[in-house]
């Protein structure tokens, strides 16, 4: 697949709506990307294949540290390496001044968990009741970058 990795636009929120929509029982609004663009700690990229927005991440960075938000790609194009090239685009982009990066997932997510682990995220702790539809437990991840 010829991926092609750029930055979010305000005018590619429709469709990024969308793929959250189709992707997380509670999904970002709107306004929360709207927030998340505004903020100049935050990266938010989109992937594009064939001219279509298939995928997207969004990353904040505080001080050396970095928490990856959200991620998701369209249903039908997962696991083709979509996810894979959007993780190490942002990484690439901080890793100079990011020295670790953390995330949440749910304990039920097993295929998201071993995704993050074949990237050489590993397992650090764990929020109690941390999702809500269905109420839920989020492992917190981490990768050391340097």
């Amino acid at each position: 697949m010829n991926i092609k990795i750029r930055n979010l636009k305000e005018q590619d929120l429709s469709r990024v709506l969308e793929i959250a929509n189709q992707s997380f029982s509670i999904p970002w609004s709107l306004k929360s990307f709207k927030n998340e663009l505004l903020n100049p700690h935050s990266i938010l990229k989109v992937a594009e294949f064939n001219g279509e927005i298939v995928g997207y991440i969004v990353l904040r960075k505080i001080l050396d540290e970095a928490e990856l938000l959200s991620i998701a790609v369209k249903p039908e194009l997962r696991r083709k390496g979509i996810a894979t090239e959007l993780i190490k685009n942002v990484l690439n982009e901080v890793k100079d001044s990011v020295k670790t990066c953390f995330l949440e997932v749910r304990v039920s997510n097993n295929e998201a968990i071993s995704f993050y682990e074949k990237i050489g995220f590993k397992k650090a702790g764990l929020r109690k009741k941390y999702y809500l539809l269905p109420e839920e437990d989020a492992i917190i991840m981490k990768l050391d970058l340097f």
